[in-house]
């Protein structure tokens, strides 16, 4: 749920045209909420010690994927204005 909202707002702040920095916070929330989304997935991956691997490692993946929805928005927002 946290995550669907997170990919719209990056489709509305693409749209709306603020500064792209925001995808900076906004993969770093990413990871975290890919990380918690099924249940117990953190609670495994501690317990292996991979926590923070996983975290970090999907960060660049998570960025990459809200760069195309943020260019999408932006894209958007050229064609209509």
């Amino acid at each position: 749920m946290l995550g669907t909202l997170l990919l719209i707002g990056m489709l509305v702040c693409g749209f709306l045209n603020v500064t792209p920095w925001i995808l900076i916070p906004g993969a770093v929330v990413a990871g975290f909420l890919g990380m918690h989304y099924p249940p117990g997935k953190a609670a495994a991956a501690r317990e292996r010690g991979l926590y923070w691997k996983g975290v970090f490692g999907s960060m660049p993946l998570q960025a990459v994927f809200l760069a195309i929805l943020f260019g999408v928005g932006w894209g958007i927002s050229a064609l209509i204005g």
